[in-house]
């Protein structure tokens, strides 16, 4: 590392540890460590190194890396918040990497990119259901089909006139275009499998295969009940996400639009009775297996169970991120209420979080100076407020 960093980090008050894995040539696992943290300049992110760690991969053994580096970079004191992916090794609040460095750092808060979290949210809600990961299996299928033809595009194009959206693994807002225009285009899909089972020579053997399969998944209850109860939910998941990837938002706001999707969620229930009366009209009732039994009963479970695993997946990964929300205080838009009524509880969660390092009663003073100016202040940073205020 060179001279200038280590002159950087000495002279920073405070640092934030970003840890994140990626896999080099040699398929060795490697963990890049960054140090993010405040200088006269402005706010600084640096590369410090890589380190092996692909025999070393559990929490144990990642935490006492992060805690040894920080050690030998004389950032024990100084460390106020942590970054890592949403793998559960790394990010869970019980044993994860971060609740290992909390033990040893309370004030390292750990914070996760907030539309990744919503990512996760939608991919962890739904794959621990068996018929959920069958249904985007086929639907992942669906959309490589045509990828791998330009003969099958061009068909795609002139019968359905849009093309169907890839789906990436960690990209769930690519699974809601790949939903959306399915249900938007199922008619015309199963107009373009139709053609290519009905000329038949024209096509190989795999594409009439595959066109048969995919005709028959378009009209199979199942699959329609799956693709109109996620293109429910992603209707309500792609607002949240365009505003989690606006930088414009405060945290309040964006945590503000978690709970309303939660809410949203949450009302899809009542939706059930729709969802499935009209999968009936359009492919008739469940078949085979489904066929036996309560399939109205069997139905909702599933629809419920998909609810639950998604406001579950919210509550666990955006828990910790109301613990930030005295970033507020700082919000340039907000001073004239905050003038008339004093954030007290945004100045709780700074107290919580990282109150021995401020003179609070100071800090209380100067900014309901700052609130009482109003808007003829310019905006103002963490960084710039006057290190007096810091312990």
């Amino acid at each position: 590392m060179g001279e200038t960093i280590k002159e950087e980090i000495s002279k920073a008050p405070f640092v934030a540890l970003m840890l994140d894995e990626t896999t080099d040539v040699s398929n060795a696992a490697q963990l890049s460590f960054v140090l993010r943290f405040v200088t006269d300049s402005g706010v600084k992110e640096r590369f410090v190194k890589f380190e092996d760690v692909t025999g070393k991969k559990r929490a144990e053994d990642v935490a006492a890396m992060a805690l040894g580096f920080l050690e030998e970079h004389g950032c024990m004191g100084k460390l106020v918040a942590q970054c890592y992916d949403g793998a559960a090794v790394m990010a869970s609040g019980l044993n994860g990497v971060q609740a290992k460095v909390k033990e040893k750092i309370p004030q390292a808060l750990f914070i996760h990119c907030y539309a990744h979290a919503l990512n996760l949210v939608l991919s962890q809600g739904v794959v621990k259901i068996k018929e959920c990961r069958i249904f985007f299996s086929h639907l992942s299928g669906l959309a490589a089909f045509f990828s791998r033809s330009p003969k099958r595009t061009q068909l795609l194009d002139e019968i359905c006139q849009k093309r169907l959206p890839r789906v990436a693994p960690t990209r769930w807002n690519f699974a809601s275009r790949l939903v959306c225009t399915v249900f938007e285009k199922k008619d015309a899909l199963k107009d373009l499998f139709d053609y290519i089972v009905e000329h038949h020579e024209e096509f190989d053997d795999a594409a009439i295969l595959s066109a048969d399969g995919y005709l028959s998944n378009l009209g199979n209850f199942e699959f329609g009940f799956f693709l109109s109860t996620f293109n429910e939910i992603f209707a309500h998941a792609d607002v949240l996400f365009d505003i989690l990837q606006n930088k414009s938002f405060d945290m309040q706001f964006c945590l503000t639009r978690v709970e309303e999707f939660c809410i949203c969620i949450e009302g899809q229930r009542d939706r059930f009775d729709q969802i499935y009366d009209e999968t009936v009209q359009d492919t008739g009732l469940p078949t085979g297996r489904r066929a036996h039994g309560d399939s109205r009963s069997h139905y909702k479970k599933l629809h419920n169970g998909i609810l639950e695993n998604i406001l579950n997946q919210v509550q666990n990964r955006f828990k910790d991120h109301e613990k930030l929300s005295f970033l507020s205080l700082l919000d340039p838009q907000q001073f004239t209420s905050f003038n008339s009524n004093f954030p007290e509880t945004a100045f709780a969660s700074l107290t919580e979080s990282y109150g021995p390092h401020f003179d609070l009663s100071r800090l209380k003073t100067e900014l309901s100076v700052m609130y009482g100016e109003g808007e003829s202040q310019p905006q103002v940073t963490w960084k710039e407020l006057p290190f007096e205020f810091i312990q």
